[in-house]
């Protein structure tokens, strides 16, 4: 399911086209002159080279477009992602740190930065990457550990995905960055002094995925979708990168939604629910997945991954064994069967939710999503909106989630919920006391 959001961009602004279907984004070549304009908007003025292509990039490719506007970006004389030459570009293989190390120092436009060598290991001065990677390492886009940077091993999803969105802020010094510490796993206390178990990338994979810088591929390409910690390949940083790249100055100012997330008071087996669904930010949408590996119990799956029912089905069904039938596997099946329908004013932390294009005047056969409640609108899902799990709330107006939530359905038993606050009862109005008989004399 793809989310709506039809806010008014401001004027001169890429924008995404409203409506389309979860099977991915725009895929086309953007104008020269527009990406020049949004270049020179987040100060990246960079260079159109003649342009490149591959031979081992066929014509269809998913990201030939991508990787053909990524590479014909010139800095420093050099272009964005050109590390074997013009004979080949290896799409599939992983990108090693040492590559996406040279591709953020050319996208940041840094190579003149002063820095104080960083002693490492395995990255003697003279390594074909070694002032790419002090200039990095200065910048704070990747780290070293140890006193080595492994040059030569691959990167990972959630590693691409921190380094990019870390370039964008160096991009945009002026917006407000507040949710990376605010959603941070070890700040964030969305109960007063409750720590989620979310994973440390989790800020930099609600960012990534709000900015829309993850690909989601077609169902029939599902194999090809990653894991945050699987290795990422070279296409797919070219796609992420193209996308932060021409990234509306809007949207990216927008993060500042994030910057408080609360959640309302939670039981101890809310707590559990929401911490569980947490850890799974950043895995893949995967159409009719509902396991985080293939071998899903209920069949093999093209990659491990989560469609918008399957994640409600995973956390709810699978793991916490409520009594979701196995004929309500959709997200309308699982609408149809709320009884009663839970309203907005009325829903509770771990309800399932729904949406549909009338909202509430929907009939549950027109249900096209499925979520998870936080509370206080917030919620978790997986869409191929964003590829795969992320937060959003409903209280974003302008988008679906604030026109069409259907309503919820309450899984979880009385017993499980915090037990209403009583309702103070009002204090009598005091009585004056009759004054005493004066005593007989």
């Amino acid at each position: 399911m793809r989310a709506t959001q039809r806010t008014a961009q401001p004027a001169g602004r890429l924008t995404q086209r409203p409506g389309a279907s979860r099977l991915g984004r725009r895929r086309g070549r953007f104008t020269v002159a527009v990406a020049a304009a949004i270049l020179v908007l987040v100060g990246v003025t960079a260079q159109r080279a003649a342009a490149q292509t591959y031979p081992d990039v066929p014509k269809k490719h998913w990201a030939r477009a991508h990787i053909g506007w990524v590479t014909d970006q010139l800095s420093d004389g050099r272009r964005l992602l050109d590390d074997y030459g013009p004979k080949a570009f290896k799409p599939d293989r992983p990108i090693t740190r040492a590559q996406m190390a040279r591709a953020l120092a050319l996208a940041c436009r840094r190579q003149d930065r002063a820095f104080t060598p960083v002693a490492l290991s395995d990255v003697p001065v003279d390594h074909p990457y070694y002032r790419d990677i002090q200039i990095v390492l200065k910048l704070h886009l990747m780290s070293a550990t140890a006193g080595a940077f492994r040059p030569d091993d691959p990167c990972r999803v959630w590693q691409a995905d921190r380094s990019i969105v870390l370039m964008l802020k160096l991009l945009y010094p002026r917006n407000d960055w507040s949710m990376l510490t605010a959603l941070d796993p070890r700040n964030w206390r969305p109960n007063s002094g409750w720590t989620t178990p979310a994973p440390r990338f989790f800020p930099f994979e609600v960012a990534a995925r709000y900015l829309g810088l993850r690909y989601n591929h077609p169902s029939i390409e599902d194999g090809q979708e990653l894991s945050p910690t699987e290795p990422i390949g070279r296409d797919e940083v070219a796609y992420s990168l193209h996308q932060a790249l021409t990234v509306s100055a809007w949207k990216v100012s927008s993060l500042s939604r994030f910057d408080t997330v609360k959640l309302p008071p939670l039981s101890d087996r809310q707590k559990e629910i929401v911490a569980f669904a947490l850890r799974y930010a950043g895995h893949p949408f995967v159409y009719g997945g509902e396991f985080p590996t293939p071998d899903s119990p209920y069949g093999h799956q093209a990659h491990g991954g989560f469609d918008c029912s399957g994640f409600d089905w995973w956390v709810m069904k699978i793991h916490f064994q409520y009594p979701i039938s196995v004929y309500q596997r959709t997200a309308a099946a699982m609408a149809a069967a709320a009884k009663p329908r839970i309203t907005r004013a009325k829903l509770k932390p771990c309800d399932l939710i729904f949406f549909a294009p009338a909202g509430p005047r929907s009939a549950a056969s027109t249900v096209y999503h499925a979520a998870l409640y936080l509370g206080n609108g917030w919620f978790i899902h997986s869409t191929g909106s964003t590829d795969g799990v992320s937060i959003a709330s409903l209280d974003w107006k302008g988008w679906g989630w604030h026109t069409d939530l259907w309503g919820g359905r309450r899984l979880l038993k009385a017993a499980e919920l915090l037990p209403p606050t009583p309702t103070p009862s009002p204090s009598p109005t005091p009585t004056q006391s009759p004054s005493p008989s004066p005593s007989p004399q």
